[in-house]
């Protein structure tokens, strides 16, 4: 026996990263056994026919099944699943190890009704790379159908797609109407048609597919949701007593969307709200702020499934306290408690000192 090994790059991909792979090369007698070391998934042979496109006479649904035959190879071994339509299905596909460390994959189609037409789909995958195989199956004669999609609920602002599966092939047509404005957004002539959006507002969207046979169309309604948020806060302020504060508060929202403003003070105090679309306004005003009024002004907003709030600060400023406490010690050096400062920095102390009968006076 003797072994020999090479080293080569043999292995790229539209989604298959470029590696090393290890030939390692046994020759036994005359027999040459070739084994691929560290190497992503690549097909052998599908032992089916070549087109992706099967199409089953009418009469015999239900009596011939359709075996779906894969030989591959991979290393370290993949993981392989099975998809119908974008959907996994549980995997009863067999797999067997082959002697020449390929695997071969088999998995039985059973069409009971046009429901099981569509789109499957292997998708292999390791560490080193992943690769998909699919066929799509059709019956003869038949006017295109439609698998049926969720209707979806995105948050607003946020990319979606829309995956359209339609069997009836050959010469199958597909497109993505918007219904709002009735236009044509995506055309494809292979299932599955996508359409990927991103919407401010609730939409429906129209999947039409047409053949010779005949044409179908199945709608998908896009709700929208905006959940509780902040969009602007007055910022944090500092004002001297006696004067105006306003603060406003603008917030967006669906779903009974609430906007309160919580104040440190249980004063009444005067809220004008404004709405627009999805949007409030709260509008706080008080006339002559007094030192009270300072603390944390908390604007919070709310509908059926979010939240939000935000924080202002507000300092109120005054001329500061009296100076009180006022020490003489056996230095004659004069030292004070330092007043409360009205919410500004104390700039200088201006002490008076008064002789009265032998006595200092402040």
């Amino acid at each position: 026996m003797f072994i020999s090994t090479y080293t080569f790059y043999p292995i790229t991909g539209s989604n298959i990263l470029s590696t090393h792979v290890h030939l390692v090369a046994v020759f036994l007698n005359k027999l040459c056994l070739y084994i691929y070391l560290d190497s992503p998934p690549f097909i052998l042979s599908d032992q089916q026919t070549h087109s992706n496109i099967i199409i089953i006479p009418s009469n015999n649904i239900s009596h011939v099944p359709i075996d779906l035959n894969l030989t591959l190879y991979a290393d370290p071994i993949p993981i392989i699943n099975i998809y119908k339509d974008g959907q996994q299905l549980l995997l009863h596909n067999s797999i067997n190890y082959l002697p020449s460390g390929d695997i071969f994959t088999h998995y039985r189609i059973h069409l009971s009704n046009i429901n099981d037409t569509g789109l499957y789909e292997y998708r292999i995958k390791n560490s080193f790379g992943s690769i998909s195989f699919s066929k799509h199956i059709n019956i003869e004669d038949q006017k295109p159908f439609i698998q049926s999609i969720l209707n979806q609920t995105i948050l607003i602002g946020k990319q979606f797609t829309l995956a359209c599966y339609v069997s009836g092939q050959p010469h199958l047509r597909l497109q993505w109407i918007d219904e709002t404005t009735k236009q044509i957004i995506n055309t494809s002539l292979v299932s599955p048609i996508l359409l990927t959006i991103t919407n401010t507002k609730s939409n429906i969207y129209t999947c039409q597919a047409r053949n010779q046979f005949g044409e179908n169309s199945l709608q998908v309604y896009v709700t929208i949701q905006i959940p509780a948020k902040i969009l602007s806060l007055t910022s944090n302020k500092t004002i001297k007593i006696n004067e105006k504060l306003d603060i406003s508060c603008l917030a967006e929202g669906d779903n009974q969307l609430e906007l309160k403003l919580k104040t440190p003070s249980l004063k009444n105090v005067n809220i004008i709200e404004t709405k627009s679309d999805y949007k409030k306004n709260l509008l706080f005003a008080i006339e002559h702020i007094q030192m009270s009024d300072s603390g944390l002004y908390e604007c919070y907003a709310k509908n059926n499934y979010s939240e939000d709030h935000s924080i202002v600060e507000i300092i109120v400023q005054n001329v500061p306290d009296r100076i009180e406490n006022i020490f003489i010690d056996i230095s004659n050096r004069i030292s004070w408690t330092k007043p409360f400062d009205g919410n500004a920095k104390i700039l200088k102390y201006i002490l008076h000192i008064r002789y009265k009968q032998g006595k200092i006076d402040f």
